[in-house]
């Protein structure tokens, strides 16, 4: 079925209601997915599958022309309190701009964020790291059992790896599978707090084995740094360059005006490596938010 924002929403329907002579449940409708139609300026139509297909589109062939405006268009907590770093940013002052699509910061270490902008404002180096959920709210998101597939564990992955970069928590490997390598790992104090301490939601990475184990660096989350990953290195490099103006934006199914960050409940654990403790309120300045809707407007 195509509606007018030119999404084809696909759809699968059983087509028996029993099996091996037992009958199932009724018949009923599972969306398997979207796909997205966009026309270009050449022939070629982007046929866009799911939200990944939808932002891998708007990243690079939308936003490049738009970048003031979507910069604009975050919605931070408190907003008219603490109010946008970029409320009043112009296109003209933005330059040295680069868009990611998909990046993998391990499975051992800190994820796998669906993108990230860098640029620099006047000459300020500033990166927004980008979760996408399309097809779901900021709350359904957070119900899912696996830490690492909630939107909340995803922040708070990305929270972690600022921290440590800004901290300088690099150690090099001893043992002869990682000699020679080069890694920002996670350390105690941190691992502790995520681990399910002091009430804390539990990180599965950290399990009884993982904790008690004799080699240090397969006990901690982390992240390899070598020649062979240049594209790594070179990502962390330019978010040294940002120090604390790192960002993290959520896109989400939720309604406009319905910012998940100013609930109050299943926000991201903030842990301040430099301060020993969680701090949320000296955070959220760095938290942001679109609904999925203005990013289907902005690609019309």
């Amino acid at each position: 079925m195509v509606n007018k924002t030119g999404i084809i929403a696909i759809e699968f329907i059983p087509d028996r209601q029993s099996y091996n002579g037992e009958p199932t449940r009724p018949t009923k409708k599972f969306k398997m997915a979207k796909l997205y139609i966009k026309p270009s300026e050449d022939k070629p139509q982007f046929g866009c599958y799911s939200e990944r297909g939808l932002m891998s589109y708007f990243m690079f062939v939308e936003l490049p022309k738009r970048m003031g405006d979507f910069l604009k268009a975050l919605e931070f907590p408190d907003q008219d309190n603490a109010g946008s770093p970029f409320k009043g940013i112009k296109k003209e002052n933005i330059t040295n701009a680069t868009i990611f699509s998909e990046l993998d910061f391990g499975k051992q270490g800190f994820g796998c964020p669906d993108g990230a902008i860098y640029f620099e404002n006047n000459g300020i180096s500033t990166m927004i790291l980008i979760e996408v959920k399309a097809d779901e709210s900021y709350v359904e998101s957070c119900k899912k059992p696996k830490y690492n597939s909630t939107i909340k564990g995803q922040l708070e992955l990305r929270w972690r790896m600022k921290e440590l970069l800004l901290n300088k928590c690099f150690c090099d490997g001893i043992t002869p599978y990682t000699k020679g390598n080069k890694y920002l790992r996670e350390n105690e104090l941190m691992r502790n707090f995520y681990t399910g301490n002091n009430n804390q939601p539990h990180d599965d990475f950290y399990t009884k084995n993982r904790i008690d184990s004799p080699n240090k660096l397969n006990s901690m989350r982390r992240l390899i740094i070598n020649e062979k990953k240049s594209g790594v290195e070179f990502l962390i490099n330019k978010m040294i360059e940002c120090e604390n103006r790192i960002y993290f934006l959520v896109i989400s199914k939720d309604q406009k005006n319905a910012n998940p960050f100013n609930t109050g409940s299943n926000l991201p654990l903030c842990y301040k490596i430099d301060e020993g403790k969680e701090d949320w309120v000296g955070s959220k300045k760095q938290f942001c938010w679109l609904p999925i809707t203005t990013i289907e407007e902005l690609t019309k």
